[in-house]
């Protein structure tokens, strides 16, 4: 491994620091012991597992290449495998908005449409950690779940969960055993990355996808040694050069919190280093937004000396609009793809309640007005509600009713007594009718398509407990996330609480 490398994992690297042969040597060690790891995984991964269904000629290629270390061919023929199998589920998708074709093609994409149809829940994810927590593994979780449980509720729809294992070598046969029993099966793994060198894949036949990562614990220290010199307010930390992992892990690891529940985690200064130096995907944008959310570089407001916050624009208008609303994340996942069909992207905006639009200017969400919202919020209780009715605003708009409507329109009645500014949708309409959109694009008959073929997924159980401050700064309709709120206050459980 030499410089060279070293730069295109990490181009922000000070250019007249030249790599030490200690400095390379920690990287060529890590990489000859990753790869007769990969090698020895890879070589056993079938013939062990008896009762997993067999992996496809796909898999069984990017094995072979694999054991030959030839890692880039591998990506390469995934990519192109990826992107032959995406064009014709995008004819599908296209062909499915069709209403009299639609309904069959529908049920064909629910079974070979993998982007849309699988969903890692939040209740799979409880599960997996809680049976972790009480077989006293160190672990911490990565990833998009990881960076949700740092905010403390769910953000997005997860397609995998990801966990660092602190004792890799040691515990990964018992915790492939854990994993086996709560009904995962090994697959193959496709090499590392240069943070997470060793990674072990399993899936269940529900299609949950879980990858055990092992950290290159010398990577960061060596990014550390590379920084030093380059000034700059972004050179954090990350202990001494040539420390070892104990000495990142009061930096690297920190507890979260989901549904009650704490959770493991690795911390943001380790999300932040970790989604860095490899090439970045789509869904990373996202990362990215719920990162600055959690840090000052996020916040589109800056603390003054007198306690005022003053309007700092970073994304976009500075005369953005804001709403409020409550978010759902039990949307069945073929529920999800049927909006998306119809033009509902909910991986965007996910499935929710509004409470306040517009709601206020961005420019006048002051420290103030966030501190009103957080006490309003805070002594409004969490509740849960259903959503079984398929309803109709004219011939424009197919939605779900909510159940304990009261409720919503409580809140929404507090906002406007709280922020007489604000208006629900301008007066347009005489009341506030909360509701779920299902589909308000498309034909008329596309719309009854949906409706229609929503009922099968009622009804839906749902629980609001957070609200989302949200504004468009980046533009009409991009719509990010400013302050999660959290309603009422419940004690946090630890994981391996029986009493929970």
């Amino acid at each position: 491994m030499d410089e060279r490398w070293i730069r295109r994992q990490w181009p922000y690297v000070h250019p007249g620091h030249t790599v030490s042969r200690e400095e390379s040597a920690k990287c060529t060690k890590f990489d000859d012991d990753w790869a007769s790891y990969d090698a020895e995984m890879v070589e056993g991964a079938s013939p062990s597992n008896k009762g997993i269904p067999a992996i496809s000629r796909t898999d069984q290629l990017r094995s072979i290449l694999t054991r030959l270390h030839l890692i880039g061919v591998a990506r390469l023929v995934d990519r192109l495998a990826r992107r032959l199998y995406s064009r014709g589920v995008n004819l599908l998708r296209r062909l499915a908005r069709v209403p009299l074709i639609g309904p069959g093609l529908d049920r064909l994409l629910t079974k070979i449409d993998p982007r849309d149809r699988l969903n890692f829940e939040l209740a799979e994810l409880l599960r997996v950690c809680h049976a972790l927590s009480d077989g006293d593994f160190t672990y911490w979780v990565a990833g998009g779940w990881g960076l949700d449980a740092l905010v403390g509720s769910e953000t997005r729809r997860h397609g995998d969960l990801d966990f660092v294992l602190h004792h890799f070598a040691e515990d990964l046969p018992k915790v492939s055993t854990l994993l086996r029993s709560l009904g995962y099966g090994h697959k193959p793994p496709l090499g590392g990355t240069v943070w997470f060198p060793q990674g072990e894949v399993y899936e269940d036949d529900k299609g949950h996808h879980i990858e055990v990562l092992n950290v290159n614990w010398g990577a960061p220290n060596l990014v550390e040694t590379l920084r030093k010199e380059t000034p700059g307010p972004d050179n954090q930390s990350f202990g001494a050069p040539g420390g070892k992992a104990p000495d990142l892990l009061a930096q690297f690891a920190t507890t979260g919190e989901l549904d009650g529940f704490a959770i493991p985690v690795l911390s943001l200064t380790a999300q932040r280093l970790f989604h860095s130096g490899y090439q970045q995907r789509p869904e990373d944008s996202h990362a990215h937004d719920i990162i600055r959310l959690l840090t000052s570089e996020h916040s589109l407001q800056s603390e003054h000396s007198n306690g005022e916050l003053e309007y700092e624009s970073r994304l976009g208008n500075p005369h953005s609009s804001t709403l409020l609303l409550i978010p759902i994340f039990t949307f069945p996942s073929d529920l999800v793809r049927l909006c998306k069909l119809h033009g509902n992207d909910l991986d965007l905006i996910p499935a929710h309640v509004t409470l306040a639009f517009p709601f206020l200017p961005l420019e006048s969400v002051t420290a103030q007005v966030i501190d009103q919202l957080s006490t309003l919020f805070d002594e409004t209780p969490a509740f849960d509600f259903a959503l079984g009715r398929v309803q109709w605003f004219g011939t424009n708009v197919v939605y779900l009713e909510p159940s304990n409507s009261v409720f919503f329109r409580s809140i929404t009645e507090a906002l406007q007594r709280s922020f007489p500014a604000f208006h629900p949708y301008d007066d347009v309409f005489d009341a506030v009718i909360p509701h779920v959109t299902l589909s308000e694009h498309g034909t008329y008959g596309e719309r009854r398509a949906v409706g229609r073929q929503a009922l099968n997924y009622l009804p839906i159980v749902a629980r609001a407990s957070h609200v989302w401050l949200m504004s468009n700064e980046r533009g009409p309709n991009e719509w990010s996330i400013v302050k999660i709120f959290q309603m009422g206050t419940t004690p946090i459980i630890p994981l391996n609480d029986q009493s929970a």
